[in-house]
């Protein structure tokens, strides 16, 4: 007689769900060739965005002043030969086209936003940090001038902003606050909505009474 097999427990395969939002790059002067060589010469956004206002003042009255004495000097010598102001002139417009691009031409890197079922990862550039859900204290949607009055000042913030809508998630972390901004209201809401299920605490699991 052959005993009747019993069939083992089938393993419960779980796959985890990663929910990712994105807000494509926007055009920003401070992250032109002169705005980035100074931050990461700073090593501080503080002073990095301070500092790069000042270097691109500076850049502009040293051009201005050169091309002042460039034709105090050299006028003479253009009224007499006036083949050459083709080349003065020239080179005039070519060193303000090349302060532009230097200076001015820049765009903010676009944001990744990565939320799983335990972290939250966030991405821009060569930045990155992740999140993990015990680390979020609190999660609120703030007003951006209440980000540039407050959170921006602060050297703790850490930012993820491509575009700065109206309003901006704000998390607050034992490291510090954290600022998301996605250009999409529709997709910022609903990162927003993950992130508020990322803070819940999980509901505890319900013991089984043993027969």
């Amino acid at each position: 007689m052959v005993a009747p097999s019993r069939s083992l427990p089938t393993a419960a395969l779980v796959v985890a769900v990663t929910h990712t939002f994105e807000s494509s790059r926007s055009y920003h002067p401070s992250y032109s060739v002169l705005g980035r060589a100074v931050r990461a010469w700073v090593g501080d956004r503080l002073r990095g965005e301070a500092l790069y206002i000042v270097a691109l003042t500076g850049l502009s009255l040293a051009l201005l002043m050169i091309h002042y004495l460039g034709w105090a000097f050299l006028k003479p010598t253009l009224l007499a030969n006036p083949s050459w102001q083709v080349l003065f002139w020239g080179g005039q417009v070519g060193s303000v086209l090349a302060l532009i691009g230097v200076g001015l031409v820049g765009f903010r890197p676009a944001v990744r936003v990565e939320c799983q079922s335990d972290a939250v990862t966030l991405t821009q550039g060569d930045r990155s940090c992740t999140i993990s859900h015990t680390s979020v204290e609190d999660v609120a949607l703030i007003p951006a001038r209440q980000y540039h009055r407050h959170y921006r000042r602060y050297a703790a913030t850490r930012v993820f902003a491509s575009r700065l809508p109206d309003e901006v998630i704000r998390l607050r972390t034992p490291e510090g606050p954290v600022i998301v901004a996605l250009s999409d209201p529709e997709a910022q809401a609903a990162l927003l909505d993950r992130l508020e299920a990322l803070r819940a605490p999980s509901p505890e699991p319900v013991a089984k009474a043993q027969p």
